[in-house]
């Protein structure tokens, strides 16, 4: 029987964490699912951990790669193996709530969505959930369908608020198999966004829950704080194609956000460099940096003086 869902879950190294995921999906109230566990030449037990479930319930599928490629690159491989009606997205070290896949479905069958997603509540590693969830009931992303100026608005750098590209969304399969659409795998970073986006730039309906059905974990040395330089630059890249997608008939409104977002990685990739400047001690570095970069000066108000003495040699010493 074909599922209704089939949830892509990829895992690198995730042997640890990803019983916590499975079993979330297993307490599901719509049954009716198939899980595609990527595994990503994990050197640890995720492999031989996701085979044990999968000799309990058929449901879950375990695809193993020969070489480790990347989150993206591993979406993409149950993008293609996928047979339900909707898609969804999880990580190996989150879960979902019980009803979850019955509500995201629901939504986009009633509001005849293409793209659905909830609200989520962040966890700490230790379990640890956040009092309350990352966006509130009465945001304006809850009351008509998400635009793609709208979502692209919500995801500038070196800003303050909750980033809508943090949401993981589930996708109607016939639209990204219409559209051919397949996640970005030269990123390390945004890639959610950028797969939500180019469904969005393609003319799909997007609507969001209040509920907060997902459960993301913050761990201590996770990929957001070891990003390099590289990684901002193939971001500024594949902005700049956003860029050049967006034509005349894609609005004013739209060519206007993805410009401000250009700007604002441009300007994480500056303040990145003025960081590392700072750490090597190459004061001069860091000052030129910042001359030709006035615009930098609000972003070190923002993160403070605090931020960056933790990421320099000596602790409490900018210089």
């Amino acid at each position: 029987m074909t599922p209704i869902v089939s949830v892509i879950l990829p895992a690198y190294n995730a042997a640890e964490s990803i019983p916590r995921a499975l079993d979330s999906l297993l307490l599901q109230s719509l049954q009716s699912f198939e899980v595609l566990v990527v595994d990503d030449a994990s050197a640890d037990g995720t492999a031989d951990t996701v085979a044990g479930y999968a000799k309990v319930d058929p449901r879950i599928v375990l695809v193993r790669r020969d070489e480790n490629a990347g989150a993206a690159a591993a979406r993409n491989i149950g993008f293609a193996c996928a047979r339900g009606k909707w898609v969804a997205l999880l990580d190996a070290d989150d879960a979902y709530t019980p009803g979850r896949l019955e509500g995201l479905v629901d939504l986009g069958e009633r509001g005849e969505a293409d793209i659905v997603a909830d609200n989520l509540r962040f966890v700490s590693h230790l379990g640890e959930a956040a009092p309350r969830p990352a966006l509130p009931a009465g945001h304006p992303a809850f009351q008509r369908p998400v635009s793609a100026a709208a979502y692209v608005r919500s995801n500038l750098f070196l800003t303050r608020g909750f980033k809508l590209g943090y949401l993981k969304p589930m996708f109607r399969r016939r639209f990204l198999e219409r559209h051919g659409l397949r996640q970005n795998g030269s990123l390390r970073i945004a890639e959610d966004y950028h797969f939500c986006l180019d469904a969005l730039l393609c003319g799909a309906r997007f609507l969001l829950s209040p509920e907060a059905g997902y459960l993301y974990t913050q761990r201590p040395g996770s990929l957001s704080r070891s990003l390099t330089l590289d990684d901002l630059r193939q971001l500024s890249t594949a902005n700049r194609l956003d860029l050049l997608r967006a034509t005349p008939q894609g609005g004013a409104d739209l060519r206007a956000a993805l410009h401000r977002r250009q700007i604002s990685v441009d300007l994480n990739v500056k303040f990145m460099q003025f960081v590392d400047a700072l750490k090597g001690r190459r004061v001069g570095d860091a000052g030129a940096i910042f001359a030709s970069n006035p615009d930098l000066t609000p972003h070190l108000a923002f993160y403070g003086l605090q931020s960056l003495r933790k990421r320099l040699p000596g602790g409490n010493r900018i210089v």
